[in-house]
């Protein structure tokens, strides 16, 4: 499916303001579905790192000594290299490529905002180290239900993907383990992860 590149305005502002698709292929593990090959205008080699954690740990495969970072999300597969180059796979159209790459854009520009504001703050553990076992040490361990989860590993597990929200374990504002979240995750991730509260 050879195509000429086309060129879309995915940002009015930021460090990342269009996308050019280089080629659409079929997806070899989506039947009547692409894989789309993009290039974004710039290089996003300094935002990568703090990219990471704007994602369930459980979405994200960050390959740290290559700056790769593949994101689990819109059920599909969305790799991003530090020259700015992009691989989606699972993608329906060219149009729901953009729809998707729009709203990670959007990410990857605050994301550059906040490094040439020099605020940022990549704290915890790395992602790759915070597993459900990891999240389950730090919650009360009551295995309540009032989270709407059957066990606190249930929850932890979900957690990391992002299907259920920090907020609903009820039990945890009430108990000390609040700090052992945050030593291991960081602010930032938390509240990525539906941490309400006064952290």
């Amino acid at each position: 499916m050879d195509i000429e590149e086309m060129k879309f305005t995915v940002s009015d502002e930021g460090a990342i303001k269009k996308v050019t698709i280089q080629e659409i292929k079929p997806c070899v593990v989506a039947q009547n579905k692409i894989r789309v090959l993009l290039q974004l205008d710039s290089e996003i080699k300094d935002v990568i790192p703090i990219l990471v954690s704007r994602y369930p740990p459980g979405r994200v495969n960050y390959i740290e000594n290559k700056v790769i970072l593949t994101l689990n999300v819109n059920d599909r597969l969305v790799t991003l290299y530090p020259s700015g180059k992009v691989s989606m796979n699972k993608t329906i159209n060219k149009e729901d490529a953009i729809e998707v790459i729009t709203a990670i854009v959007g990410d990857i520009n605050e994301c550059f905002n906040e490094y040439e504001k020099g605020e940022t703050q990549i704290e915890g553990k790395k992602i790759s180290q915070i597993g459900p076992l990891t999240i389950y040490n730090c919650l009360p361990k009551t295995d309540c239900e009032e989270c709407g989860e059957a066990t606190c590993m249930a929850f932890s597990i979900k957690l990391l993907s992002g299907d259920v929200k920090l907020n609903q374990c009820l039990p945890l504002a009430k108990t000390g383990k609040i700090d052992c979240l945050k030593e291991i995750m960081g602010i930032q991730l938390m509240q990525k992860l539906g941490w309400e509260n006064q952290i």
